[in-house]
């Protein structure tokens, strides 16, 4: 089924706030894939690099470093700040929150 059709038949009963998530939970979802092939692809570079010694690699600094990118100091996450972000002044929550799962699904 096309994600066209399914939201024609939903829309109405979603509204503007479903609809609305279910265009950036479909968007996230390829937005996320590709992240993830990027991500891939320059680890394989990265080990490569260092398989043929062009490289050192510090596994244990670049860990450290990460770990401040996925929480903060108060243990609030990456993906509680994105979902702040995105379900900030909105009045149709809800909807919007079925219409997200339902386009990161399809998507």
């Amino acid at each position: 089924m096309d994600v066209s059709q399914l939201l024609a038949r939903l829309g109405p009963d979603l509204g503007f706030g479903g609809v609305a998530g279910a265009v950036v939970g479909y968007s996230a979802k390829k937005v996320t894939k590709l992240v993830a092939l990027a991500l891939g692809l320059v680890f394989i570079v990265i080990q490569l690099l260092v398989y043929f010694d062009f490289v050192s690699v510090n596994w244990t600094a670049v860990q450290h470093g990460a770990e401040h990118v996925w929480s903060d100091a108060s243990g609030v996450t990456l993906a509680d700040r994105a979902w702040a972000i995105l379900s900030a002044n909105l009045p149709f929550g809800a909807a919007f929150a079925a219409g997200f799962a339902l386009g990161f699904k399809l998507g």
